[in-house]
């Protein structure tokens, strides 16, 4: 068979979609059939904290229904994912069991940045243009029923991108709980709207000109545009149309949407929340095109599977995106830059010196990377708490395209200001505290060698000497090094004790 059968299989807080791919090599990436049912399990998860014994059942019948389709396709390879609904259900646990003694589908737990990073390769992947596009600023605004992603790009590089929980499902479900009447919900909705946008504005949208806003994700108002106004969506449409488009939806009465729709009042609702944000954010932006791209979660599933069996390589650098997000983070909390990119250069030296001796690879390096940018961060809250602060503001920050385990374990690494303070029991957190040894280690040693933040070692070499089992440190600079030859002998002993190596200074001599 020239190509591979492809189900993708999204469980989301209002939605649970199939999609089937046909995926040949060279990047050709077809969807072949679709279903889509809707089953709001955010009013459990939001309104009662937790999925209930009908939802489940209700679910588990559409996950038979799927995977009846997956077998007539003879599907070679299938995916399930569940949003934020079911992973922030207090019975997550038992819900992903039931399914999976029900159906035999083992269903995978995704974080929003990592779910938002595979909806941004599908637009790549999708869009040709993709990458002139974001040399201008570009707001790639990522609708979800529980979130927003806004994430901003200007000369092709991602400058911010940042959650905000103005989902429509969200919102509806907060002001259900407050018991605010029908007729009343879209003026409180307005409020809440504007508040995080105002703040949104002010931190982010500052000397911002956003030209250009690509709509993606889940959406009441893309399904509505699809059946109504077909016209609006693939192609560039002026925002004032968008506007007067919202502008309609919200003054038209819920009973009338509900009858358009075919669907309940309640999903009508989410609708006009929708219209309302995009109209909202369309006016505080001040974005003059608009494109709706019909790309959604299940196609950035197609896409990683691509990736995986080498059917398909993104011509984006996405990786780039990561460093550029992280270096953007450590501008906002005040970093030594050029300290940090000091730091940043040595670790990488190191890490690639002891590649072969340490089981890491090539995604730990990227950690190590960005966990270099951001070791200081926490100095923009204390000094003298900078490790425990630096935790705090990695871990609550999300970056587009690290798992929450990942960035998890930047915050730990972030956390060792020296391997004097490594506490293998506090370790333990991360998951995997040899790991978190193995990258704690490199950094404290690449901090130590930049400890006058002047720089002194620019132009070092770092190798392996096997016969000696030392890690040789190459200095080129003939000046003063003490601080830095008593800032690595501190920090070795961890890095001999992980490694194997023993790190030793060599200066070149003075004439």
């Amino acid at each position: 068979m020239s190509y591979k059968i492809f189900g993708a299989i999204c469980l989301g807080s209002v939605e649970q979609e199939l999609t089937v791919y046909e995926i040949r090599s060279g990047g050709g990436i077809k969807p072949v059939d679709r279903a889509t049912t809707v089953l709001p399990l955010f009013n459990d998860t939001f309104g009662e904290g937790r999925i209930s014994i009908e939802s489940l059942d209700a679910l588990c019948e559409t996950l038979e229904k799927y995977a009846e389709v997956l077998r007539s396709y003879k599907a070679d390879a299938y995916k399930v994912y569940a949003t934020v609904a079911i992973r922030e259900a207090k019975n997550c646990a038992t819900i992903l069991d039931r399914i999976k003694v029900r159906t035999g589908m083992d269903v995978e737990l995704i974080s929003n940045s990592e779910q938002r990073y595979l909806n941004y390769k599908a637009l790549a992947h999708n869009e040709g243009e993709f990458n002139e596009v974001i040399k201008s600023g570009t707001l790639i605004l990522d609708t979800g029923y529980g979130s927003l992603q806004f994430s901003i790009f200007n000369d092709d590089a991602l400058i911010s991108t940042e959650n905000i929980s103005l989902g429509a499902a969200t919102i509806l479900s907060n002001l259900s709980r407050a018991r605010i009447a029908d007729e009343q919900i879209l003026d409180r909705a307005e409020e809440m709207i504007n508040s995080e946008l105002i703040n949104y504005k002010k931190l982010y949208l500052k000397g911002m000109d956003i030209e250009t806003i690509f709509g993606i994700g889940e959406n009441a108002l893309y399904r509505y545009w699809a059946q109504e106004k077909p016209e609006l969506l693939r192609q560039a449409v002026d925002a004032q149309l968008i506007l007067s488009e919202c502008e309609e939806i919200i003054n038209t009465k819920n009973s009338e949407l509900s009858e358009i729709l075919g669907r309940s009042e309640t999903y009508s609702l989410l609708l006009s929340i929708a219209a309302m944000y995009y109209k909202r954010i369309i006016e505080v932006t001040g974005a003059k095109v608009l494109f709706f791209p019909c790309i959604n979660f299940t196609d950035g599933m197609a896409v990683e599977y691509a990736e995986r069996i080498k059917a398909y390589k993104p011509k984006h650098d996405f990786e780039n995106d990561i460093i550029s997000e992280s270096r953007n983070m450590a501008k906002r909390y005040r970093c030594n830059t050029l300290h940090s990119a000091s730091v940043e250069e040595y670790a990488l030296l190191i890490f690639d010196a002891v590649r072969k001796f340490s089981g890491l690879s090539k995604r730990d390096r990227l950690l190590i990377q960005i966990a270099a940018i951001l070791h200081d961060c926490g100095k923009f809250v204390s000094i003298k708490n900078a490790d425990e602060c630096g935790y705090f503001i990695v871990l609550s920050t999300e970056i587009i395209g690290l798992s929450h385990a990942e960035r998890k374990m930047i915050a730990g690494v972030v956390r060792v200001r020296n391997t004097a303070s490594f506490d293998y029991e506090l370790a333990s957190e991360s998951g995997d505290p040899i790991k978190l040894a193995k990258l704690s280690a490199i950094l404290c040693l690449a901090n130590a060698l930049d400890r006058g933040h002047v720089d002194k070692l620019k132009d070092t070499r770092v190798e392996v000497r096997e016969k000696s089992m030392e890690l040789a440190i190459l200095a080129s600079y003939d000046g003063d090094l003490t601080l830095e030859k008593l800032a690595v002998s501190e920090n070795s002993r961890l890095f001999e004790e992980v490694f194997g190596l023993r790190p030793s200074f060599r200066q070149k001599k003075r004439i």
